[in-house]
């Protein structure tokens, strides 16, 4: 069994050096992959583990590039993917047929890279006593990768029943491999600096990485003897739970029976195969194409990055000082990401009959009109805080600046579900210019969107407080951290709650103001 199946990999890897369209992907893949190798080799060879910046990159950088590796083998499509599904036509058992296929998993640029991961980490770690230790939790690390991979490909290959899952577990996985490489190479270039809050920012970072099961492995090296060998405990138990997993998922692939994916002419329903068959789910996937092919939300896409950008700069030439006014952009882009939605509802113009018009509980349409907000906003910040915080140089802000982003943007969409059904007023007509307005906008207008944003700001005001304070305490940072997510679930709930009501009770002069513009 394991021979057959490291032939099939080998042979579906020489496929792709076939001439033809390709073959030019393929090597430009191998070159990228190329330039990653040998970028963690020199990174290694460069390091300075007495340099408390480059001690933390030794854990920051492998714990990225981890993301970057699990997720790989989705980047070529699931249709390039060995994976156990393939095999459920055919009297094979389920335990080799696991051992083959993890195997199998070493086989091909991320099992390489894995492998070139690990040879690096113990390179980092050569001259110093805890090498022993580096090279278990290298080795550790390596098989974890693989496996998680292998888990990751078997359970997308089983769910993704549609072409349209497909492409975009493809596309999702591209960006986050983008996304991973960037992140790693930003670390490596704050660890060349010498200034001393990017070193401690570094370090704190680390710790927080190093406390969670993606770097649990990767910052044994860095910890005392106990500490280390409870590590390299947790990374085997990891394993365990992992090779269990993998044996069920393998048996249970064999034995379920496979769903028919689509001709090559149905294209499936776009976001509506990727969303649960609700009410709830219908909205988001519907506000889901409002925001990706509608040029009046693309534009606000386009347009929001700006504000942050220009009042940073408006700041900066009235003296503040640079440095900590990178943690102004996320909370202003939170902020006014939620409130964009204040007058959501008016945006769908006629098609807001059928909103009308269905059985549809009020919360579900609120809920899923937050969908698309939440997806956009979300994983930018969780993203680009610890880089912001780094360049800020403010230490241990980054709780406060993660919660204080979060609770503006869902106490925004929470405000929002309020005033898109209490104080809706006419918006451009669908196909529009991005910059078109109604005839028939009024006074109302401007009330509306002036106390949406003001109660926004009034509801968030202790949290802010809070935050501020920690510039001149910081253990005021993880309190403002907390309030600013409790306060913004909190109003997002009410939101949805109030919103929803409002919604129903108004459906008739909703519909009638649409029809107006």
């Amino acid at each position: 069994m394991v021979d057959h199946v490291l032939r099939l990999k080998l042979a579906l890897l020489g496929s792709a050096f076939r001439p033809g369209r390709t073959l030019a992907a393929t090597l430009a893949v191998l070159a990228l992959a190329g330039v990653v190798g040998a970028g963690l080799v020199n990174a290694a060879l460069s390091t300075d583990l007495d340099d408390p910046a480059h001690r933390a990159a030794a854990v920051l950088v492998p714990a990225i590039v981890s993301i970057a590796l699990v997720v790989a083998p989705l980047a070529a499509g699931l249709g390039s993917a060995l994976e156990p599904r393939r095999f459920a036509p055919f009297p094979v058992e389920a335990k080799p047929l696991a051992l083959a296929l993890a195997l199998a998993g070493i086989i091909g640029l991320p099992g390489v890279l894995a492998v070139v991961l690990g040879v690096s980490f113990e390179i980092a770690w050569e001259n110093d006593p805890a090498r022993p230790v580096a090279v278990v939790a290298a080795v550790l690390s390596v098989v974890s990768i693989i496996l998680s991979s292998q888990l990751l490909v078997a359970l997308a290959a089983h769910l993704a029943v549609t072409t349209t899952a497909r492409r975009t577990i493809t596309a999702v996985s591209r960006a986050t491999i983008a996304i991973a490489l960037g992140a790693a190479a930003s670390t490596l270039a704050l660890a060349a600096q010498a200034d001393t809050p990017t070193r401690e920012v570094l370090a704190a970072i680390a710790d927080g990485v190093g406390a969670s099961p993606l770097g649990l492995l990767w910052a044994a090296p860095t910890a005392d003897t106990g500490a280390a060998v409870a590590r390299l405990l947790g990374g085997a138990l990891l394993i365990g739970a992992l090779v269990l997993l993998w044996l069920f998922v393998v048996a249970r692939v064999l034995e379920a029976p496979q769903r028919p994916l689509p001709s090559g002419r149905d294209h499936g329903l776009g976001w509506f195969d990727l969303v649960p068959a609700t009410p709830a789910g219908a909205i988001a996937a519907r506000s889901l194409l409002y925001w990706t092919r509608d040029s009046r939300y693309r534009v606000v896409i386009l347009v929001l990055p700006l504000a942050p950008v220009l009042m940073m700069i408006a700041l900066a030439i009235a003296g503040s000082p640079l440095p900590p006014l990178w943690l102004l952009p996320l909370p202003v882009l939170a902020l006014f990401l939620g409130w964009f939605a204040h007058n959501d509802a008016a945006y769908d113009h006629t098609a807001l009959w059928l909103h009308v018009a269905a059985p549809l509980p009020g919360a579900a349409d609120r809920w899923g009109r937050i969908v698309p907000p939440l997806l956009l906003g979300v994983p930018i910040i969780l993203a680009l805080s610890p880089l912001f915080v780094m360049w800020s140089g403010v230490e241990g802000s980054l709780p406060a600046l993660i919660g204080v982003s979060i609770g503006l943007l869902l106490t925004g969409l929470g405000v929002s579900s309020i005033t898109s059904a209490l104080a809706a007023y006419p918006a451009a007509r669908p196909g529009a210019g991005p910059f078109d307005q109604p005839p028939t906008l009024g006074a109302g207008a401007g009330w509306s969107q002036a106390f949406s944003l003001l109660a926004v700001l009034a509801l968030m005001a202790p949290s802010l407080l809070l935050a501020y304070w920690g510039l001149t305490s910081p253990a005021w940072y993880p309190v403002a951290g907390i309030a600013g997510v409790a306060t913004g679930l909190g109003m997002l709930l009410l939101g949805i709650v109030v919103g929803g009501r409002l919604f129903r009770r108004r459906a008739p002069e909703l519909l009638d103001l649409v029809l107006r513009t």
